[in-house]
């Protein structure tokens, strides 16, 4: 987290661009300072993933939907978890009925503990992964997409796309309070709307699933007959295979050499 002047020292970046192409292009290796980028590296990838465009009277009304929608998904999703004495108290919790509500809360409690085996071992050295409420974050926003989404499920790996995403919204969050602005009023400064830290969990959920439009196809089991592996791993086998050995021969090689799967550098 960051105080508002360190946000609006790097804010320039955004109210400049006329475009999300202007933008593209100021974001690209080596054309705007590292400081500019890095201080505004979520608000740009909501600019590109949740905004589609730059145009700043628009910005606030989408991410308060956007806020509301995780608001709703969470409550409606956790709230056996978080509240289960609410469960029906006439139904036996011991009941094998699919259409019990404990059978269900069993189930989720079992993902949930699937999740958080990687959770537990996401970043190791890392001490802002190891604070109890960085992994309940990742924990309930792995479990909510996973819930959206059955056909996928939780896979290996969907932690360490979310971990960077909770760090750089994190990092770039601005604590209202600190800032001036009461909990009970909305503030108008679009900064400090688009880097509010009382939606870290809301915003990084958000960038997540956008992300994993494209990427849950990785993570789908495969449909072909002639193989059982998943497409990353067949993705991660093309590249070691065929790609890498033209880009970088040497490096092949010595990957080759030391024994090293694909998947151990390229998922």
């Amino acid at each position: 987290m960051r105080s508002a002047r360190d946000a609006r020292a790097s804010w320039e970046l955004l109210e400049q661009a006329k475009s999300l192409a202007d933008l593209r292009a100021a974001v690209g290796l080596g054309s705007a300072p590292a400081t500019l980028v890095s201080g505004q590296r979520s608000a740009c990838w909501k600019a590109f993933l949740l905004f589609e465009n730059v145009d700043h009277a628009e910005w606030p009304s989408t991410l308060a939907e956007s806020r509301s929608v995780y608001d709703s998904l969470r409550a409606h999703f956790l709230r056996a978890i978080e509240n289960p004495d609410e469960l029906e108290s006439a139904l036996d919790p011991l009941s094998e009925n699919d259409e019990s509500p404990w059978v269900g809360l069993r189930k989720d409690e079992a993902l949930r503990a699937e999740i958080f085996q990687d959770v537990d071992r996401c970043m190791p050295d890392n001490t802002y992964f190891r604070q109890p409420d960085t992994q309940r974050m990742l924990l309930d926003i792995l479990f909510i997409f996973c819930k959206l989404n059955p056909d996928v499920g939780y896979r290996q790996g969907m932690h360490e796309v979310l971990a960077p995403i909770l760090w750089v919204v994190e990092r770039d969050a601005v604590d209202p309070k600190a800032a001036g602005v009461d909990n009970r009023t909305q503030h108008k400064d679009l900064l400090l709307d688009m880097c509010d830290s009382r939606f870290i969990e809301h915003d990084t959920f958000t960038l997540f699933g956008l992300v994993m439009q494209n990427a849950k196809a990785y993570y789908e089991p495969s449909k072909t007959k002639q193989s059982s592996d998943a497409p990353m791993l067949v993705k991660c086998r093309h590249i070691f295979e065929r790609l890498l050995p033209k880009a970088d021969p040497e490096l092949a090689d010595h990957l080759k050499e030391i024994e090293v799967a694909p998947q151990m550098f390229l998922m």
